[in-house]
C-alpha cells in the first residue's frame, strides 16, 4: 500500500495490486479489460462527485440526509442511492477499473437489470466532437457480490484524456474505488459550482429500465445542458408531500423539475398538490418550478378503468395548475401528452425505455434550458 498526497491532497489512499489479481473478498475483475497491467486503486469522495445536493448525508454517496427518513420515509429509503452522481478525471491510463463496496447484496430489481441498478458506466471526452461519449460499462461478465471489482475499458493507446464516471442507480454505496494504470498520471476534475436543476420524480428519474447509469434521463439532460443536475428521483416516493417540498427548497436550484405524475392517485393529487407547489414556490419565489405531467398508461386503452383514472389525473393537473399558475409567477405547467415519442416504448405500459427517454430528453432541454438562462 501506498500513500500519495499528489494533487493538493485530493487522492486520500492508493493501492498497488500486480495485474490479474485481486484482493479479497473482492469479486474477480472481469476479463480482457487491461489486467495485465499494474493498476493504482484510488479512493473517490463525497468532494469529488457532482449531482449531489446535500453534504450532510449519513454516508459519502447517499442523495438524501438522513434527517429526512421520519418524514418523508419512501424518500429516504430510495434516497440512500447514488443515482444520477458522477465525477470526472483526467488520466493518461490505458486501462479503467472500479472496486465498489454496496451496503446491501442485491443486485437487480423487476424494473432494474443488474449493470443500472450495481453498475457504473464510463464516458471519455471526444475533442474533436466537443461532447461526451460512451466509453464502458459492466458488462454480464461482472461477478455481482457487495465488494465488486471489474474492468470498464482496457487496452487503450495511451494518451490524456477527461473522463466521467456516472455512480450505479440503485444500490446504495459504501465506498467506491478507481482503478488506474498504476504508471498513470491521474487527477480528479472538480465538481462544477454552478446552480443545479433539481429533478424530483418518481422511478422514471430514478432510473428504471434504463440499461445503464449514463443513459438515466437527469444524466442526458445534464449532458446536453453541460449544468449540474441534482437526481432526485424515487421509486414509489414522488407523492408531493410539503415536506419534501420544504427538502427541495433547501438546495438553491437555477430550476426546480417535478414528475410525481405516476405515483399519485386522484386523491392524493386533490390532497396535496396546492400544497406542494404553493409551499415550494413561496420559498423560492424567484426559481422556476416545471411541473411535468406523462403520457397515460399506454396499453390503459385496453382497461376502461386504467383510462378513466389517467384522465381523472389529466384533468387534475390541468386544472390545479392553473389555479397554482394564478398565486405564482414562477409556476409552470407541460402537459405529458406525446413525451415519450411513441407508444411502444414501455415494458410494462407505465416506465420508459431509453428510446423514450432519449425522447423525454430531447423534448424536455430546450423547456428547461430557457427557464435556467441567466440563472
Amino acid at each position: 500500500m501506498k500513500s500519495n498526497k499528489s494533487q493538493g491532497g485530493r487522492f486520500a489512499r492508493i493501492v498497488v495490486i500486480a495485474a490479474g489479481g485481486f484482493c479479497l473478498p473482492f469479486a474477480a475483475i472481469a476479463a480482457g479489460n487491461g489486467k495485465n497491467v499494474a493498476r493504482a486503486w484510488i479512493d473517490v469522495r463525497g468532494e469529488n462527485v457532482e449531482g449531489r445536493g446535500w453534504t450532510d448525508t449519513e454516508l459519502p454517496f447517499d442523495r438524501v440526509p438522513k434527517r429526512f427518513a421520519k418524514e418523508l420515509p419512501n424518500v429516504w429509503d430510495n434516497g440512500v442511492s447514488p443515482t444520477g452522481e458522477f465525477f470526472e478525471f483526467e488520466s493518461d491510463t490505458t486501462s479503467v477499473a472500479v472496486r465498489a463496496v454496496f451496503a446491501q447484496n442485491r443486485f437487480g430489481e423487476r424494473n432494474f437489470n443488474s449493470a443500472a441498478f450495481a453498475g457504473a458506466d464510463l464516458y471519455a471526452f471526444d475533442e474533436g466532437r466537443g461532447d461526451w461519449r460512451w466509453a464502458g460499462a459492466a458488462g454480464h461478465s461482472v461477478r455481482w457480490s457487495k465488494n465488486v471489482e471489474y474492468g470498464l475499458a482496457g487496452n487503450l493507446p495511451r494518451k490524456n484524456r477527461r473522463f466521467r464516471l456516472y455512480l450505479p442507480l440503485r444500490n446504495r454505496l459504501v465506498s467506491f474505488s478507481l482503478g488506474v494504470d498504476a504508471s498513470s498520471k491521474t487527477k480528479f476534475v472538480p465538481p462544477r459550482k454552478a446552480k443545479p436543476v433539481v429533478y424530483y420524480g418518481t422511478s422514471i428519474i430514478h432510473g428504471a429500465y434504463n440499461m445503464r447509469p449514463g443513459l438515466a434521463l437527469t444524466s442526458r439532460i445534464e449532458r446536453k445542458l453541460k449544468r449540474p443536475v441534482v437526481n432526485l428521483g424515487f421509486s414509489g416516493g414522488a407523492r408531493l408531500e410539503p415536506a419534501a417540498a420544504k427538502m427541495l427548497a433547501e438546495l438553491d436550484a437555477a430550476v426546480y423539475v417535478c414528475d410525481p405524475y405516476h405515483n399519485l392517485t386522484p386523491d392524493r393529487i386533490r390532497c396535496n398538490f396546492e400544497a406542494f407547489f404553493d409551499e415550494l414556490c413561496s420559498r423560492r419565489p424567484d426559481t422556476p418550478v416545471l411541473l411535468v405531467s406523462a403520457p397515460p398508461v399506454l396499453n390503459g386503452w385496453l382497461k376502461p378503468d386504467v383510462s378513466r383514472n389517467d384522465d381523472e389525473k389529466a384533468r387534475l393537473f390541468a386544472e390545479l395548475s392553473k389555479k397554482v399558475a394564478a398565486r405564482h409567477k414562477n409556476f409552470r405547467y407541460m402537459p405529458g401528452e406525446g413525451l415519450y415519442g411513441s407508444d411502444e416504448v414501455s415494458m410494462d405500459g407505465v416506465h420508459p425505455n431509453d428510446e423514450a427517454f432519449a425522447h423525454m430528453a430531447a423534448t424536455l432541454v430546450p423547456v428547461i434550458s430557457d427557464l435556467a438562462k441567466g440563472r
